[in-house]
C-alpha cells in the first residue's frame, strides 16, 4: 500500500497534527499519554514540512531554523520535569542562574532561586557551524512524540476542508510533489506564525482555508523581530556572561529599540531585538547594516567587550505574536501554539504547552464538536487574551521606567533599598521584576503586585525619596557620572555576615561586632587583580577618576601607594579640619587595610578586598566601620553631634557607589586596552 492509499483510508480515531514544532509535539505527547490512560487506541499523524536530515533513535533531525530565542523558563522547566519530559544534557546549552535587566540608569540583577531551573537551548539545526547542530529542542520534542507512538508524514498541508459536515480532510503535498488527502477525526493546527517564505502567516493558503471553514476566525497579529547568532569562544562567554542572560530595555536616540535579549549558548550568543527601528526596517535586505549598529551600542559592549569583532553565524527576522486569534476553532479542529497566540513577549514555549495540553483535556473528556470547543477551549483563549491585555500595560510601565533616566533610577534605588534592609521574602519590587523577567507569573498577578500597598510604599520611600536625596548629595559633592556604567554595589542583607567573616579570615583578625557606623559594598569587575589593585594605588592621587569631592581634598600625605605605612588624608577645603587614614596592612593584589586616625573616629577601618569569582573575574569589596566620637564636655558633645548629623550614612553610600563603578570601568578599560 502506498502513502496515498494509506492516508486516504478513514480511521475512526486518527488525530492529525499540522506542524512538528513544540506546540504540535506537546499536543501529540499529551494526547497519546491520555489515550493510554483511558485505554483508547488512537492514531496520531504529525504532518511536518521541514526536510529531515536523518531519523535515528527517535530523533527527527530537521534542517533549518525554528525562529526562537531559545530560553526555557523556570515555569516550563518545572512542567516538563513533572510530565517526564527530561531535556538531556546535550540539548541544554547552559544553565541560567541570573537575569540582568539593564535600564538607562542602573542595571538590576535577579537571581534564579535555587529550587528553580532555567536554561538555554537551540531550537533548530542552525547555526550551521555548531558542533551539535542537529540536536535542537524541537527535534528532541518531536522525538519524544515519536516515542509515545506518533507517526511523521513529511509534507505540507495546503488546505483543510470537510467531506461532510463533520469529517475534516487535509490536502497534503508530499516531498515527492505528489498530493494526497487524509481524513481525520480531529485536526490540531500548530503551524506557528512564520511561513518559510518569510511572509506573514495570515497570507498562508492553509490559514485562508481555515477562514473559509470558519469566517469568524481572525488570525493573531504578529510583530517582526531580529534574531542573530554571534560566534564567540566559550572562554569569552564564560568570563563575561557565565550563567547569565541580559535584557536591555532601551536602545539609543538614533536606534529606537524596546528590548534586546542576550542569551549565551556554549560558543554562541543569541541576540534578539524588538523595537520601532526593527518594525520600520527593510528586512532581510538591511539585516547586516542593522546588526552593525546594534553591536556598537555601548550598553552591549559593557556586557561583552569588543562584541563588534565577533562574526555573525546566522540571522533571521521572524514574527512573534503580540495578540490572540479570535474564534480559532471549527468542527473537530482547533489552533494551538503561536498560531493561536502567546503570552506577550515572554515564554512562548510555555504558552504552546498550555494551549496544547488544555486542548487534549477538552477533546478527550468534553468533546471535539465546535460548540464544545467554543465553550471549553474558548476559556483558554480568553485567558490568554486577558493576560496579554494586562501584559501590554505591564510592559508599557516597565519600558517607560527603564527608558527614562529618572524613573529608571527610582526603580533601581527601590530595588537596592529592598536588598539592603528587607528580608529575602519581603521585597515586593524585586519579586515583581523577577516574575516579569522570567515569565514566572501571569501578567494579572504581576500588575496586582506592582500596585500593591507594599510595592507602592517601597517605591515611594525606598525609591523616590532616596533617589531625590542621592541626587542632591551627588550635586552637593560634585559627583558626575559621564559615560561610566551604573551598577549595583549594595550587599544583600543576608550576605553581610559572610563578607565580614571573609574579611576577618583574610586579615586574621576579628572585626567589631556592632560599630556605630558600618557599611559594605561589592561589585564584580571583569579585570585582573593587578589592574584593580593598580586603581587602588590612585586613591590619593590626582590621576584618579573616583572620590573627587567638591568640599573634600583626598591626598597621599606620606609613603607610597599601596605600601604599608602610607597615609591618605581627607581634608575639608578652606577649613583646618582633616582626617588621616594609615595603611596598616597589605596583602598584595588582595587586601588593603586602613585604620582611621582617632581624631575624628574611634576604631575606624577601611578595607579593600579583591576576591576571584567563579567565572574568572574578580569581586571588589569595600568595608568601612567606626565608632563616632562622643566628647566629654557640653561643647565637644554638641560638636560631635553636628558632625554625625552632617555626615550621615547615606552620603557614604552615594560616594562609594560612584567610586566602585568608576574603579570597575577604569580597570576594565585598562584590561581591554592591554589585552
Amino acid at each position: 500500500m502506498n502513502i496515498a492509499e494509506e492516508y486516504q483510508i478513514a480511521i475512526k480515531d486518527r488525530f492529525a497534527v499540522v506542524g512538528g514544532g513544540p506546540a504540535g509535539s506537546f499536543f501529540a505527547i499529551c494526547l497519546l499519554r491520555e489515550a493510554r490512560r483511558l485505554n483508547r487506541e488512537i492514531d496520531v499523524v504529525i504532518v511536518e514540512k521541514k526536510t529531515a536530515l536523518k531519523v535515528e533513535d527517535n530523533y527527527w533531525w530537521s534542517k533549518g531554523c525554528n525562529f526562537g530565542a531559545g530560553g526555557i523558563s523556570p515555569r516550563l522547566s518545572a512542567i516538563m520535569e513533572e510530565t517526564g519530559i527530561h531535556v538531556p544534557s546535550e540539548i541544554n546549552r547552559g544553565d541560567i542562574n541570573r537575569i540582568w535587566i539593564h535600564g538607562m540608569w542602573k542595571n538590576i540583577p535577579l537571581k534564579v532561586p535555587n529550587q528553580m531551573k532555567m536554561f538555554s537551548v537551540f531550537r533548530g539545526s542552525l547555526p550551521s557551524k555548531s558542533k551539535d547542530k542537529q540536536r535542537g529542542l524541537d527535534a528532541f520534542l518531536l522525538g519524544k512524540a515519536i516515542e509515545e507512538g506518533a507517526r511523521i508524514l513529511q509534507g505540507e498541508v495546503l488546505e483543510i476542508a470537510y467531506m461532510n459536515p463533520n469529517i475534516p480532510v487535509l490536502k497534503i503535498k508530499l516531498l515527492s510533489g505528489d498530493e494526497v488527502s487524509m481524513q481525520a477525526s480531529f485536526v490540531a493546527v500548530a503551524t506557528g506564525v512564520n511561513a518559510r517564505t518569510g511572509r506573514d502567516y495570515r497570507e498562508n493558503p492553509l490559514i485562508s482555508s481555515i477562514q473559509r471553514i470558519n469566517p469568524d476566525f481572525v488570525p493573531a497579529k504578529g510583530r517582526r523581530t531580529l534574531v542573530f547568532e554571534l560566534k564567540v569562544s566559550p572562554e569569552v562567554l564564560e568570563k563575561n556572561l557565565k550563567n547569565e542572560v541580559y535584557f536591555i530595555e532601551y536602545g539609543a536616540k538614533e536606534l529606537p529599540l524596546e528590548h534586546i535579549a542576550l542569551v549565551p549558548k556554549g560558543d554562541y550568543l543569541t541576540v534578539t531585538v524588538i523595537g520601532k527601528y526593527i518594525d520600520r526596517a527593510v528586512l532581510p535586505k538591511d539585516t547586516r547594516i542593522i546588526i552593525n549598529k546594534i553591536v556598537k551600542l555601548p550598553q552591549l559592549n559593557r556586557i561583552l567587550p569588543n562584541i563588534v569583532t565577533y562574526s555573525v553565524a546566522c540571522a533571521c527576522s521572524p514574527r512573534m505574536t503580540v495578540g490572540v486569534a479570535k474564534n480559532p476553532v471549527a468542527e473537530r479542529l482547533a489552533i494551538i501554539g503561536d498560531a493561536v497566540g502567546s503570552r506577550l513577549y515572554k515564554d512562548g514555549l510555555y504558552s504552546a504547552f498550555l494551549s496544547a495540553s488544555q486542548l487534549v483535556r477538552i477533546i478527550m473528556h468534553k468533546g471535539s464538536d465546535k460548540k464544545t470547543l467554543i465553550e471549553e477551549y474558548g476559556k483558554t483563549v480568553k485567558w490568554l487574551s486577558m493576560d496579554n491585555r494586562y501584559g501590554k500595560l505591564v510592559f508599557r510601565l516597565i519600558r517607560l521606567a527603564f527608558s527614562t533616566p529618572f524613573l529608571s533610577r527610582i526603580l533601581y534605588q527601590t530595588f537596592a533599598t529592598e536588598l539592603k534592609i528587607k528580608d529575602k521574602n519581603k521585597r515586593p519590587l524585586g519579586q515583581g521584576l523577577w516574575k516579569i523577567a522570567s515569565g514566572y507569573a501571569d501578567y494579572r498577578e504581576i500588575l496586582g503586585d506592582m500596585f500593591s500597598i507594599r510595592a507602592l510604599q517601597s517605591v515611594l520611600i525606598g525609591g523616590l525619596f532616596v533617589t531625590l536625596r542621592n541626587i542632591f548629595t551627588e550635586f552637593l559633592f560634585g559627583l558626575k557620572w559621564g559615560e561610566y556604567g551604573r551598577y549595583p554595589t549594595v550587599v544583600l542583607k543576608e550576605k553581610r555576615d559572610y563578607i565580614k567573616n571573609s574579611l576577618s579570615s583574610a586579615l586574621g583578625m576579628i572585626l567589631d561586632g556592632s560599630p556605630d557606623f558600618e557599611r559594605m559594598y561589592a561589585i564584580k569587575v571583569k579585570a585582573s587583580r593587578r589592574k584593580i589593585f593598580r586603581e587602588f594605588g590612585k586613591f590619593g592621587d590626582d590621576r584618579r577618576s573616583y572620590m573627587r569631592l567638591r568640599f573634600v581634598e583626598i591626598m597621599q600625605k606620606a609613603g607610597l601607594s599601596n605600601q604599608s605605612g602610607s597615609i591618605i588624608r581627607y581634608k575639608i577645603k578652606f577649613l583646618p579640619i582633616w582626617m588621616d587614614m594609615k595603611l596598616k596592612r597589605v596583602i598584595p593584589e588582595e587586601v588593603l587595610y586602613y585604620e582611621v586616625s582617632e581624631k575624628f573616629a574611634d576604631r575606624g577601618k577601611l578595607i579593600f578586598e579583591i576576591k576571584p569569582t567563579e567565572d574568572g573575574n574578580n569581586r571588589l569589596v569595600i568595608y568601612t566601620a567606626f565608632d563616632f566620637k562622643k566628647g566629654n564636655r557640653t561643647f565637644t558633645k554638641l560638636f560631635w553631634w553636628f558632625v554625625r548629623l552632617f555626615f550621615p550614612a547615606f552620603v557614604h553610600d552615594v560616594v562609594w557607589n560612584h567610586a566602585l563603578c568608576s574603579i570597575k570601568e577604569d580597570a576594565e578599560l585598562s584590561e581591554k586596552k592591554y589585552s
